[in-house]
């Protein structure tokens, strides 16, 4: 047994992929207290489009991986959308927006 049989996030090779993307950017010369503002909001838009991230921000970077809620789906709509969301919000600089990758990095 894998220890984690009460739903962990464990499975086997070869099964189903949960494909997610990595959405960054530079801030704008921000305080901790903006910095956290811009993360609360980019996480109320992506739970308003059934996502959720892993990640954060530091001094002068956002930078976080999203997926798709569990039971949710994601479309390259959504992926765009959030790039162009993270770009319109004033102390973002230099929004990047990765392609669609397996969550699980398998070989």
């Amino acid at each position: 047994m894998s220890g984690m049989e009460d739903g962990g996030g464990v499975r086997e090779k070869g099964e189903f992929a949960v494909l997610g993307f990595v959405l960054s950017c530079r801030l704008q010369e921000v305080g901790t207290e903006d910095a956290t503002r811009v993360l609360d909001a980019l996480e109320a838009e992506l739970e308003s489009r059934g996502l959720i991230m892993g990640g954060g921000v530091d001094a002068d970077r956002l930078d976080v991986f999203v997926l798709p809620h569990k039971n949710a789906s994601a479309t390259d709509n959504d992926r765009l959308a959030l790039a162009e969301w993270l770009d319109q919000q004033p102390l973002c600089a230099e929004v990047a927006v990765g392609d669609w990758m397996d969550a699980y990095g398998v070989e």
